[in-house]
């Protein structure tokens, strides 16, 4: 099959996209990109690669401060994003799919995200020299990773690895397998919960999406001299280092409270003891 547009919307579009922006502005131009990667060589880990050195350039053309190198810096995230999805879209056309590419991707996530975040209080520090922005950027750039997420999934790798761990009774846990809740909802990659609407603006590329409007305005208010006691870069990062501080010291409540380490646990024992029954029969 050639790799023409129409056969590859065939082939490599998902049969769902949920998040709307990559649905009606991204993904039309990210399959430009992708037919122009699947004539060469190229592995959709190079290109997952080049995302991820796109987005580090980015947040550090927004850590400069200056605000017409900002615009460079989001253009740059953005076009990070286009490449962000171009690489499933390699991957799907070349049949590259991997847990090696999945591993690579969320990575880059864990790396691009809080660096764009915290370059983007930087910036507001080289502007302004208000001293408050790198507190606030730090707790944003650290809080916006799920904490509570990662620290379950090890704990979680742990139980399964060191069954002889004295910290717990293995076969006690696995005694409570028939009692594990097969609808318990995690969201994506482990997430705790469906996202909501407000979840989301926290999210990427949401985040990067409102970063990047608000360094544009600011870019115009400055051209034409209009200026404010504190700035809308200002007003959002207060906004959003709050917010998530308080978020995720309450998913961290949630995954304690609510035993949710020991529920997913259980949970992917189940899963693979059904496994196992099924491939007995």
């Amino acid at each position: 099959m050639k790799p023409t547009l129409s056969n590859l919307k065939k082939v490599i579009r998902k049969s769902y996209e949920p998040e709307p922006y990559a649905r009606y502005f991204i993904r039309p131009i990210s399959i430009l990109f992708t037919w122009v990667f699947v004539r060469t060589s190229i592995s959709a880990n190079q290109v997952t690669v080049l995302q991820e050195i796109l987005g580090v350039l980015g947040a550090i053309l927004i850590g400069l401060g200056n605000l017409k190198l900002s615009l460079i810096g989001v253009l740059f995230l953005q076009l990070g994003y286009v490449l962000d999805c171009s690489d499933g879209e390699v991957a799907r056309w070349k049949n590259q799919q991997s847990v090696k590419g999945v591993y690579l991707d969320l990575i880059g996530h864990v790396i691009v995200i809080p660096s764009y975040l915290y370059a983007f209080a930087f910036g507001i520090w080289m502007r302004t020299g208000q001293i408050e922005v790198l507190v606030v950027g730090f707790i944003t750039a650290l809080f916006t990773l799920k904490l509570e997420r990662d620290t379950m999934l090890s704990v979680v790798d742990t139980l399964i690895t060191e069954t002889d761990n004295p910290q717990y009774d293995f076969t006690s846990l696995t005694k409570e397998i028939d009692k594990s809740d097969n609808k318990l909802e995690m969201g994506s990659a482990g997430a705790i919960g469906r996202r909501s609407f407000l979840q989301s603006f926290f999210r990427y590329p949401t985040s990067m999406n409102v970063i990047t409007i608000v360094l544009t305005i600011e870019y115009i208010f400055a051209t034409n001299r209009i200026e404010f006691e504190y700035s809308l870069s200002y007003l959002l990062l207060m906004f959003y280092g709050i917010v998530l501080f308080f978020g995720r010291l309450w998913n961290i409540k949630t995954v304690f409270s609510k035993d949710l380490t020991k529920k997913r646990f259980l949970q992917i024992l189940k899963i693979a003891q059904n496994i196992n029954d099924t491939k007995s029969e």
